[in-house]
């Protein structure tokens, strides 16, 4: 299935909504349970693909990179931004007469999917770094590029309350800190 991804109406089909008024969320769950329902055919991953490239096209290669086009949909007009955020593209359409529309494609590129985990010192916990969190759905957000995470696990290494910290890359273990014991 070739989707062209700016077109507000095919987007918001394979969208879940969001909590939020107006944001539409792109889960694979979702479209192809709604692609299935409607016999379409769809390559979720070439989706993804497709949207990578539309990005990277339109000069969308880094966190805070933006792009505003503009078209014609079912007879209406449409303009709208993309910008990245981190690895999530966020997709805002203004179509006069119906408001703006929000699309938001998470986890669209995989550089910033490394992650630092140390254990506290008194209460054994994991936490992320640099936000402390414990929770995991949290942990989400310290999520960064492979450079500033071995730079952040470099500086808890060094750092003598903590005796253990992991780094990760995604859902894999890339390295783990154990402190020498003193005495």
């Amino acid at each position: 299935m070739t989707i062209k991804p700016f077109q507000p109406a095919r987007l918001q089909d394979l969208c879940a909504p969001s909590p939020r008024k107006g944001e539409y969320v792109l889960e694979r769950r979702f479209a192809e349970v709604y692609a299935s329902a409607r016999g379409i055919g769809l390559d979720f991953s070439g989706l993804l693909d497709e949207l990578r490239e539309w990005s990277r096209a339109s000069g969308i290669r880094r966190h805070g990179d933006s792009f505003s086009f503009g078209g014609k949909a079912g007879g209406r007009e449409y303009r709208g931004t993309a910008t990245r955020f981190r690895d999530e593209l966020s997709i805002l359409i203004h179509t006069p007469g119906e408001g703006r529309r929000r699309y938001i494609v998470p986890a669209l590129w995989s550089d910033y999917s490394w992650l630092v985990l140390y254990q506290e010192p008194l209460s054994g916990e994991w936490r992320s770094w640099p936000g402390a969190f414990r929770e995991p759905h949290l942990q989400e957000g310290d999520k960064t590029t492979e450079r500033e995470a071995r730079e952040g696990f470099d500086w808890i290494c060094r750092r003598p309350v903590i005796s253990r910290a992991r780094l990760y890359q995604g859902e894999n273990l890339v390295t783990e800190y154990f402190a020498r014991r003193r005495g």
